[in-house]
C-alpha cells in the first residue's frame, strides 16, 4: 500500500501489472508533476500500446484511494490533475498558459481552527488553489 510522504520507506503496493506501470510512470515524473488522465494515457500507451482508456482511469482511481498519488482538482481546468503524493502543499494555475505548479505553503492550523468555529465545522482537508500569471506569461506580455 502507499502512504504519504511520511512513510516514503512502505512497501511497494500490490498492483496489477498495468496499474504498477501507471505508477511507475508517476512515480518517476517526481514530485511537482501535475498530469491530466490523458497525459498518463498517453504514456502508458506508448509502453502498452494494447492498454484501454478504462484501465488506465481504473488505475488512477486505484493509486488515488490507496494515497500512491493525489488528486487535484483545479478552477478553470477541465479536469483533475494527478501528482505523486507527497507534503501538503498549494498550486498555482497560470491563467494564460494553463501551467500548474507547486507553491510550498499550506493553510496555517490556527486559520483552519478558526474558520471551523466561525462556521461551525470540522475541516478535515483544505486544498489552495491561487491563479494569475506565471514568469514566463508576465515577460511575454
Amino acid at each position: 500500500m502507499c502512504y504519504t510522504f511520511v512513510e516514503m520507506n512502505a512497501a511497494e503496493p500490490r498492483l496489477p501489472k498495468n496499474y504498477k506501470m501507471i505508477y511507475d510512470i508517476i512515480r518517476a515524473a517526481g514530485h511537482g508533476v501535475h498530469f491530466t488522465m490523458s497525459d498518463v494515457f498517453a504514456r502508458v500507451k506508448r509502453r502498452q500500446p494494447t492498454i484501454g482508456f478504462s484501465t488506465v482511469y481504473r488505475g488512477i482511481a486505484r493509486l488515488r484511494d490507496q494515497g500512491c498519488i493525489d488528486e487535484i482538482e483545479v478552477p478553470g481546468t477541465d479536469s483533475a490533475v494527478y501528482e505523486l503524493a507527497g507534503k501538503p502543499h498549494a498550486h498555482f494555475r497560470c491563467e494564460r498558459c494553463g501551467t500548474v505548479v507547486d507553491v510550498p505553503y499550506q493553510l496555517p492550523t490556527r486559520t483552519l481552527d478558526a474558520l471551523a468555529a466561525q462556521i461551525g465545522a470540522k475541516i478535515e482537508q483544505s486544498a489552495l488553489t491561487l491563479q494569475g500569471r506565471c514568469r514566463k506569461c508576465v515577460k511575454a506580455r
